[in-house]
């Protein structure tokens, strides 16, 4: 198996969890499959494993690789189209994968873009749930709290802040 008991993962939706169990179940009335039981924040997660023994879940990302993203969030933002339906496309694309490098890439220049113009309702959301994100899988990776994490986070971008209009800050808003 990819995963075994105790390994914290991530879900795409749900983010980084600890796989509980490996086990057989019918759900609705489908065949019998391998399932993992995943403890999240939020609801226990059961993520089926296809047949050539793969799944949704991804293993977090290594302690190794922040500094790489210590780099991406300090370095300068990449502008997002001005085009909405054009920018919303982009966005889905980088985020396709979901890794942690292009999360915080997604996180560096959302940031970037409310400091110049207010974000719609659709890309704030995004900002804060992407943000969240960040910050769980960089605690469980790197071995602190998330509230550390934050200050982490917040502090290698406060770096980028070039305007002078003050960077609100994603403590200001709720997850």
């Amino acid at each position: 198996m990819q995963f075994q008991i105790g390994d914290q993962v991530v879900h795409p939706v749900y983010g980084v969890g600890t796989v509980r169990t490996l086990t057989k179940q019918r759900f609705a009335g489908e065949k019998v499959r391998l399932y993992y039981e995943v403890a999240t924040g939020g609801p226990v997660v059961w993520v089926p494993i296809n047949e050539q023994g793969t799944t949704v879940l991804r293993g977090i990302a290594s302690k190794q690789s922040l500094g790489g993203c210590r780099q991406l969030l300090s370095s300068d933002p990449v502008p997002l189209d001005k085009d909405r339906k054009i920018r919303q496309l982009e966005i889905a694309t980088r985020l396709k994968g979901g890794l942690l490098p292009a999360l915080c890439e997604m996180v560096r220049d959302l940031r970037a873009q409310s400091q110049r113009k207010p974000l719609g309702i659709t890309e704030d959301n995004l900002l804060r749930k992407t943000y969240k994100a960040v910050c769980d899988e960089w605690a469980a990776s790197d071995g602190v709290t998330n509230q550390t994490a934050l200050h982490e986070i917040e502090s290698l971008l406060q770096r980028i802040d070039h305007d002078s209009v003050p960077a609100r800050s994603i403590r200001e808003s709720s997850f």
